[in-house]
């Protein structure tokens, strides 16, 4: 059965499920932190609560556990059908893989680590769970590049030991502090909750850094290989939703001290849900450079800065006229067919720009007042309809190709997912804007949908031959899912948020939903 199944779509699978596997040890993680550093520590000044934050504590942890080992079985199931499927090797000696070893030993810690939490009080409790915890992380390390390593193994094993330590602390610790911050009612003591969290999680950021210098050193190494790989360019993104992130780091700090106590905290507990979402986005775009080469392994397709502005400067309006499909790529490819292929992506890109930005530019005017501007989330109807039937021009509808047949191919799996997600996506929105829908729960799907969408743009393959040119094509969407994800949670926080903070989200983010759009209108593939 595994022989049957497309190694690419399993390439896919296996980067999302490296994404989840690395947000459940970050949960787990965080955990471990949040009983060794803050509820034992700070089990007098809780007094009576401590006993239930740890309760609560240890049984988050043991979920995440149990959801790690889920992953993890899954993640062994997907890698044997890669070697399997792609390599022709048998399942057998397939099981003897380094990487399929280290998750299965991490799986059978996470299994020991969720039964320990789920088990009564006991003296030797959290200190089993600690060692339990540097288990996962040590598999998960042993699985990543660093081991693949074979010069400095023990360098870039430390560096990745650090950079997943600090971030799997920082990112799985937030949920734990919202959970502190909603059992104590008076404001020294959310203040307390924020301020201890606070010096944790610095602890924490100075981990990451620390190590993402050092793997930066060894898998980048220079500037170039930094913008002109496709390792280096996530590395750029990870960079960038980083320092968000630490901006809201600083203004939860910064709230923590508020001489408006109770708005602070308030502020403190909105900005920290944004940050969770943004971070789950960060573990995503790491499991992605988990499947790819280091970029001083791919300095032979390095493209250049000349290279790159040339692709990416608009040079010319956007392309509204379609090839006739008849000229496409359907069989053996030809320097004319492949020409129309290029037209045919770049009229596809650059008309859902146009939509895009007209959406972006209709939520303004909505903002200010505009009633007819409400209807502006429909177009997310248009857009996904015209990517599923137009995005990929072998397959069906307008193809020979059937539908099922081509869902074998990762990146038609992707526009058919993306296509798809547009539709709920714009008919939530719709019914928010017109007052069918009025919970905030109903509102928060549109950020949701977003902000998972821009995600899936982060991680999305592009199946060529040609590395550079596949990283050119990279290079050009890693900025709208940049301004997708910041578009996203600016919105949940215009939702979720108050005063200021309210304010200053509902005018950034049409304006990055706009900047997708104007990215789109002139993404281009011919010179």
């Amino acid at each position: 059965m595994l022989t049957t199944l497309p190694p690419d779509i399993l390439a896919f699978f296996a980067v999302i499920l490296r994404g989840l596997q690395l947000t459940a040890q970050s949960v787990i993680l965080g955990g471990v932190l949040f009983l060794l550093g803050f509820t034992r520590p700070m089990a007098l000044k809780l007094g009576g609560r401590a006993a239930a934050l740890e309760r609560t504590g240890m049984d988050w942890t043991a979920k995440a556990g149990f959801a790690l080992v889920v992953v993890a079985g899954l993640s062994i199931f997907a890698s044997l059908a890669q070697l399997v499927a792609g390599l022709e090797i048998q399942p057998a000696d397939a099981m003897g893989a380094d990487f399929v070893q280290w998750t299965l030993i991490m799986a059978v810690a996470a299994f020991a680590l969720a039964v320990t939490a789920r088990m009564g009080a006991n003296p030797a409790q959290v200190s089993s769970l600690a060692l339990l915890a540097v288990v996962v992380l040590g598999a998960s390390v042993m699985s990543s590049h660093a081991f693949a390593r074979v010069e400095e193994r023990n360098y870039y094993i430390l560096a990745d030991a650090l950079h997943q330590a600090g971030a799997s602390l920082w990112i799985g610790g937030i949920p734990f502090m919202l959970l502190a911050l909603s059992k104590v009612t008076g404001s020294k003591d959310r203040l307390m909750v924020g301020m201890r969290f606070s010096h944790l999680f610095t602890g924490a950021v100075g981990l990451l850094l620390l190590g993402a210098g050092m793997l930066a050193w060894g898998y980048i190494s220079t500037p170039g290989a930094l913008i002109g790989t496709a390792y280096g360019i996530m590395t750029g993104a990870k960079i960038i939703l980083l320092s968000v992130l630490l901006l809201l780091a600083a203004l939860n700090r910064k709230s923590t001290r508020s001489e408006a106590e109770d708005k602070g905290q308030f502020r403190l507990r909105r900005f920290a849900e944004v940050e969770i979402g943004i971070g789950i986005t960060v573990l995503m775009i790491a499991a992605s450079m988990a499947s790819q080469p280091p970029a001083v392994d791919q300095l032979q397709y390095q493209a250049s800065v000349g290279e790159i502005v040339e692709r990416m400067a608009p040079v010319r309006p956007p392309r509204v006229v379609s090839p006739p499909s008849e000229h496409l790529t359907l069989g053996e490819k030809t320097a004319a067919s492949d020409t129309a292929d290029k037209m045919w992506s770049e009229f596809n890109h650059n008309w859902a720009g146009i939509f895009v930005f007209a959406m972006g530019l209709g939520a303004m005017a909505n903002r200010m007042g505009v009633k007819a501007a409400r209807h502006w989330p429909l177009l997310f109807l248009v857009i996904g309809g015209a990517i599923i039937i137009r995005s990929d021009p072998e397959s069906w509808p307008i193809g020979p190709r059937g539908f099922f047949e081509t869902l074998a191919d990762p990146e038609v799996f992707q526009h058919r997912v993306v296509g798809l997600l547009l539709f709920p996506f714009g008919l939530f929105e719709w019914a928010v804007r017109t007052g069918r829908l009025k919970s905030e729960r109903a509102a928060l799907i549109f950020p949701i949908l977003c902000a998972v969408g821009a995600g899936l743009l982060l991680v999305h393959n592009h199946t060529l031959t040609d590395v550079k040119e596949r990283f050119l094509i990279e290079f050009s969407h890693i900025p709208m899912g940049l301004f997708g994800v910041l578009s996203g949670w600016l919105r949940w926080l215009e939702i979720r948020g108050d005063g200021r903070a309210k304010q200053v989200a509902g005018l950034l983010w049409p304006l990055c939903f706009s900047m997708v759009g104007v990215l789109l209108m002139f993404y281009r593939e011919l010179p």
